[in-house]
């Protein structure tokens, strides 16, 4: 397609908290097309309606019924919300949400509310705190709560008994708040009597307990304090934006991450996804649904245990949707210790657009609660922060129960130690936990004599006896005998809760480590589970041998075992008296590759000669291959590189196919340690590149490994600037049919070769109106690589009567130098291109950039009087959206479209690249919001994917999305979606940019008809 971007990102869209969604229920919502359109409005046109009026259009199954528990102005804009042991509702609000406000001027609120009569509708309301800035999570405790208010977690204490907080006090922060849609979020005290909490989207914290053992916490991450603030510690890291926690009696902790999947069973110091990462060589850890909920937009997460709905209702997580207004429904099956997510109709739809459940908590009295902030906008970036549209007063807290059945609340303040022992047995786990909570806290020490009876009756119930030990181990009383019996209790919870009970010790007996290997063969998977990840917290010389064995064993449906398994021997091996001898023993080839794959991810100089004498011995996959092979050249001893070089120049020889991918290895792995690469490896280098060049025949088409190959070879070739395949590059540079990748990386490295003998053919293609425009614009690109007069000239040259998007490219190439700024100028003067060009965002960033007051004076002269960027791309969205007409027709080529734009960088189906966030469900988004996202991507962004300008120390300058850090190497991606490395020690200024990465000239990239196929194709992606 003629005069068309080939790689344009959609990196500025999806940034948000609450996004895209998924089409409703046809049972429930009665769903028609029509139907799903009230939700695609980013910021509704419904009307604003009364809580009675909006309670008439909740959609329910039969015998729920769903009533008014509290509403403004009694409350605001709810967020989260928790019971504490009197059965009283605390909840957080923010009407300051989503720009935080100044230091000192919050005005968000913490309120108690009571149903004191039993009618079912709060009637006792007391504001406990109301001088907060965006409080999010929250947890009840003795005499106040423990809270997040920007920039701290916070412990609020009422003194005097007042109901009102009288005494405020720090124990963790401060938190990074660049981000305000996620942040410190859904608190829970759990088993242990530690502080659970999530770590929300974007923002990098770093922070302690009054110990000193700081945490970094890098957006999603999950994470536990004391609720003295003592310690802090994070339980997992990744995710993207985590927003609801609950837990099962087995004591596995579940979370919903907003942005990709709403259930997600934790791994005790798992490494889950998340944008920017780099998978490890053992993987991440494994998720427990092969399906999503098409949606980005999901918040709270509860795992119904009570009694109060019907059996097919129970043990359900319901997630919260405030897209689609809903609240789904999921069960779950085990495959050994595995969950399996099953899904259900939803359970509730609003017919309110403006229904936003943010939380959903099950109340003491069985039901269930939910937190509505109630608003025509819900989303963070795809609509500005300060729309005056955002509701700020209206707020609802709905309770829904089945034909109004709810048990009766108990004060459980007012019980007494017998009273609390007895409910520590119940049969629902919400009170059971309630029960533990308030006697630990109450009664403390006095509490061990009673508890320590219980537990030694072997009539207790295991439900008992589970919350008995649990209770004596936070009172420091739980004598080893008592929970070396429960380690061989005939029932597996007692069994599972007893090991992570012995997780939270500081030592083990060794007793203690016995019991722990034998259970590594239980016959119960979960009970294996639970002692290794026991294990994995305990390194033990004694132990990782065990491991290493067992883990080859285990059933491939069991992948909650096997990571759990691995986690526990990379635990030990990080271990340097244990990483010592597992490298020296000889272990049979399935053991090897267990602990050549855990090795490998390590980054320690002890592993680089293991991995090589076992890749030289065991014949690995071709991705562990890769993988091991970088994991040596990055940290084997400098005096081992010639050795590394014979093995991968043997592997080569032997599979020619990998050859590249071997000679990339090495370089990565000798970059991220900073290495200055061998002349050796050079050489082969430059022999693997002028091979391929000269023995890959040029043709019309090639494959896959083809072009990889080619594309390696060029790169390599200007690198370093191999003028023996001069010509073997212009053959490739100049036939147009050839993949534009290709001729692309050709182009590059001519001017990487020979700069003014191959400027002239590079400018030709740069020039020539029968190349794609894509293609056009990556000359120029490749043209400005020539840091002299002679390359901007050209540059400049090739503005006159050039499409839109190639004058862009070459003015940023051109404004990134002095000289190239004052050439612009010149030729903008000249008539060779528009003045308008100056304000272009990526333009006029890098043009006012270092400018002399001069040019800027020239800036300003030229551009005076234009019609500012802003309004010209809402005129042009509003005529486009004027003339659409879907076209169902054009479904085809809109899937083209997508696929060849966007789909290196964004995943639909699971199909794509995830250098931007996933995009199912994106349709629901409806047509004005979409059309928005595509012609005006900068409009709304994301911090997450603001761009980066690093100036290097060489005078270049380079711009990508930043992804991580990588040992010595900061990686980056470019618009193509490709990520490149820049060596830490060559950077001079590494400095945020306005804009994402998406090149913002979509609105003239792309004609009306194409406009209209992709924006169809989007529309249909449900």
């Amino acid at each position: 397609m003629k005069h068309f971007q080939k790689t344009i990102l959609f990196l500025a869209l999806f940034f948000v908290l609450f996004q895209s969604c998924r089409q409703p229920s046809q049972e429930q919502a009665e769903s028609s097309q029509a139907d799903a359109d009230i939700y695609a409005e980013h910021v509704r046109t419904s009307e604003f309606q009364t809580p009675e009026e909006e309670r008439l259009d909740f959609v329910l199954p039969e015998g729920f019924e769903v009533t008014l528990f509290a509403s403004e102005p009694d409350i605001t804009k709810p967020i989260n919300m928790a019971f504490d042991e009197k059965g009283r509702l605390w909840v957080t609000q923010s009407s300051e949400y989503p720009i935080a406000a100044g230091q000192g001027e919050g005005r968000d609120r913490i309120t108690i509310l009571e149903d004191t009569d039993g009618d079912g509708k709060a009637d006792k309301i007391q504001d406990f705190a109301n001088d907060l800035n965006i409080p999010i999570g929250i947890v009840p405790i003795k005499n106040g709560a423990i809270a997040y208010s920007i920039p701290n977690v916070y412990k609020f204490l009422d003194t005097d008994n007042d109901g009102k907080s009288d005494k405020r006090e720090v124990l963790l922060g401060p938190f990074e708040y660049k981000d305000t849609h996620g942040m410190v979020n859904n608190l829970f005290r759990g088993f242990d009597g530690w502080i659970h909490a999530s770590h929300g989207f974007s923002n990098i914290s770093v922070v302690s307990g009054k110990d000193h053992d700081s945490i970094k916490m890098v957006s999603g991450n999950t994470f536990r304090f004391r609720p003295d603030g003592s310690r802090a510690e994070k339980t997992t890291d990744g995710r993207i934006n985590p927003f609801g926690s609950d837990y099962d009696d087995m004591g596995y902790h579940y979370s919903a991450d907003c942005h990709t999947l709403p259930i997600y069973q934790l791994i005790w110091g798992g490494n889950y996804t998340q944008w920017g990462k780099k998978e490890p060589n053992m993987g991440f850890a494994p998720t427990m649904m092969d399906y999503g909920l098409k949606s980005t937009a999901l918040s709270g997460l509860v795992y119904y245990t009570d009694n109060q709905f019907p059996e097919e209702y129970r043990n359900s997580f319901y997630s919260g949707d405030v897209v689609t207004c809903r609240i789904s429904r999921n069960t779950m099956e085990f495959n050994g210790s595995t969950p399996k997510a099953i899904a259900q109709e939803d359970f509730l739809v609003s017919k309110d657009p403006w229904f936003r459940p943010v939380d959903i908590k099950i109340g003491p009295d069985g039901a269930m609660y939910i937190a509505d902030f109630y608003n025509k906008i819900i989303g963070h970036y795809e609509v500005p922060l300060d729309h005056p549209g955002r509701d700020r007063v209206s707020g609802r807290i709905w309770k829904i129960t089945y034909k109004g059945k709810s048990r009766k609340i108990t004060d459980w303040s007012k019980a007494s130690q017998d009273e609390l022992i007895q409910a520590m047995g119940d049969s629902i786990l919400q009170l059971r936990m309630v029960a533990t909570d308030e006697l630990v806290d109450r009664y403390g020490k006095d509490a061990v004599p009673s508890l320590s009876t219980m537990v030694k009756d072997n009539k207790t119930s295991p439900e008992q006896l589970i919350q008995g030990l649990w209770a004596l181990y936070r009172l420091d009383a739980l004598p080893d005998n008592i929970l070396q019996n429960a380690l061989q209790h005939p029932d597996r919870r007692v069994k599972v809760h007893a090991y992570k009970i012995l997780s939270n010790y500081g030592q083990l007996s060794e007793g203690q480590y016995a019991k722990a290997m034998e259970d590594l063969t239980d016959k119960d998977p979960h009970v294996q589970r639970a002692a290794a990840e026991l294990l994995s917290r305990h390194p033990n010389p004694k132990t990782y041998k065990k491991l290493v064995e067992l883990h080859s064993k285990i059933p491939g449906y069991d992948t909650h075992l096997a990571y759990t398994m691995l986690m526990a021997l990379s635990n030990h091996l990080q271990e340097k008296e244990i990483l010592q001898m597992a490298l020296k023993e000889s272990w049979p080839e399935p053991q090897a590759k267990v602990v050549a794959l855990v090795v490998s991810d390590l980054n320690v100089p002890e592993t680089g000669d293991f991995l090589l004498d076992h890749l030289a011995k065991f014949k690995e996959s071709n991705k562990n291959t890769i993988g091991f092979t970088e994991a040596i050249a990055k940290t084997i001893h400098p005096s081992k590189m010639e050795k590394l070089l014979q093995w991968v120049k043997q592997k080569a020889s032997e599979e020619p196919s990998e050859a590249h991918l071997l000679a990339n290895a090495t370089s990565q792995g000798m970059n991220q340690r900073t290495m200055s690469i061998p002349v050796s490896y050079q050489s082969w280098y430059k022999t693997l590149a002028e091979s391929m060049l000269k023995s890959i025949p040029v043709k019309e088409t090639y494959t896959d490994l083809e072009k990889a190959q080619l594309v390696f070879a060029s790169e390599t070739a200007g690198k370093y600037k191999m003028v023996t395949v001069n010509d073997n590059l212009k053959v490739l540079l100049n036939k147009p049919t050839i993949d534009e990748d290709i001729r692309s990386t050709a182009a590059r490295a001519l001017m990487m070769i020979d700069p003014k003998s191959n400027s002239l053919m590079v400018s030709e293609r740069m020039n020539d109106p029968d190349e794609e425009i894509s293609m056009r614009r990556k000359m120029a690109t490749a043209l400005a690589l020539w840091d002299h007069t002679s390359a901007r000239q050209m540059l400049g040259e090739g503005l006159k009567n050039a499409p839109v998007e190639l004058q862009e490219t070459i003015s940023v190439a051109l404004v990134k130098n002095p000289d190239g700024k004052s050439k612009l100028m010149a030729f903008i003067k000249m008539g060779h291109a528009p003045a308008r060009l100056l304000k272009q965002r990526t333009v006029e960033e890098n043009m006012l950039a270092n400018i002399t007051p001069q040019q800027l004076k020239e800036v300003q002269e030229l551009t005076a009087n234009l019609v500012p960027i802003s309004e010209e791309r809402q005129k042009l969205i509003a005529e486009r959206l004027a003339d659409f007409v879907p076209d169902h027709n054009s479904l085809a080529s809109g899937a083209t479209i997508f696929e060849k734009n966007c789909s290196s960088c964004h995943q639909i189906a699971n199909k794509g690249g995830l250098i931007g966030p996933q995009l199912d469900g994106v349709g629901n988004w409806g047509q004005t919001a979409l059309a928005t996202k595509i012609l005006d991507p900068n409009r709304n962004i994301t911090e997450n994917f603001r761009t980066y300008n690093i100036s290097l120390n060489n005078g270049q300058t380079v711009s990508g999305l930043f992804r991580r850090e990588e040992g010595q190497t900061v990686v980056l991606a470019d618009q193509t979606g490709k990520e490149f490395s820049v060596s830490k020690p060559e950077i001079k200024e590494m400095s945020p940019s306005k804009y994402t990465l998406m090149p913002d000239n979509f609105n003239t990239a792309l004609s009306k008809e194409e406009f209209n196929a992709l924006l169809v194709y989007l529309l249909n992606t449900k």
